[in-house]
């Protein structure tokens, strides 16, 4: 396996020992933008329609007018696309469809891809309810070993970028309490769909659980001393205006 992270972007070294070829962070991205495909799907849904104007006609029988029609680009990552198999999701020759591919066409895509990579027979299917993404997810420990998983991470990256602008959501990132433990920084942040609390100061990756577990070791004392420094405060402001 390669020494550093296969995204370019990226390039951190990669541990001894660690599989795959590419860092924790990255791949925690990976499965992130998975999660946040799946729950996008229903803002995608609705946002089918343009803005409706309001409507016309009268309570004695008059016509409304006709809806308005659906988003052409909405339609696009929300349709069925081809129904044929897909071995390279790059291959621009296949099938008639026209546009961008949808999400569930780029998502079966690479779900091939892992197939074959990993040497699954007969080809990969979905339970009923469940989505590719999901199918993607569950295959990550294979798909951070596969020699095209850094164009994986980008084209994820590339997809959501078309979600957002349409759904105009962004995830949010929240400043934790606790420092970092590792480098003493108050720079932990919480990033909505990742599976790490990350400091922004020196890199260090923490699971949920490992935060949690660290914030309750430290911030107890933190506050202690927080509320000595504002009694002392206080008291010598006091003081001085007496």
């Amino acid at each position: 396996m390669a020494d550093r992270c296969a995204v370019t972007t990226c390039g951190r070294a990669l541990p001894d020992g660690r599989p795959g070829r590419v860092c924790s962070r990255c791949a925690s991205r990976i499965r992130a933008r998975l999660a946040e495909l799946h729950y996008q799907l229903p803002l995608l849904q609705a946002s089918l329609q343009h803005d409706r104007s309001p409507t016309t006609g009268t309570i004695h029988g008059g016509r409304a007018t006709s809806p308005m029609p659906l988003r052409a680009d909405v339609i696009n990552l929300l349709g069925p696309g081809s129904n044929s198999a897909v071995t390279d999701p790059y291959d621009e020759t296949r099938g008639d469809q026209s546009g961008p591919l949808p999400i569930d066409t780029h998502l079966k895509g690479w779900a091939e891809m892992t197939a074959g990579h990993v040497r699954l027979a007969p080809a990969p299917g979905i339970r009923p309810g469940h989505t590719w993404a999901a199918w993607l997810d569950a295959y990550l420990p294979w798909i951070v070993t596969a020699p095209w998983v850094a164009e994986f991470h980008q084209e994820l990256a590339e997809l959501l970028a078309r979600v957002r602008a349409i759904t105009r959501t962004e995830p949010q990132r929240h400043l934790q309490d606790a420092p970092c433990p590792n480098c003493d920084a108050f720079a932990l942040i919480d990033e909505d769909w990742q599976a790490y609390v990350e400091c922004k100061a020196c890199g260090l990756l923490l699971t949920h659980p490992e935060y949690l577990d660290h914030a309750r070791r430290v911030l107890p004392a933190l506050h202690r001393t927080a509320l000595t420094i504002l009694l002392a405060t206080r008291t010598a402001q006091e003081n001085q205006a007496s």
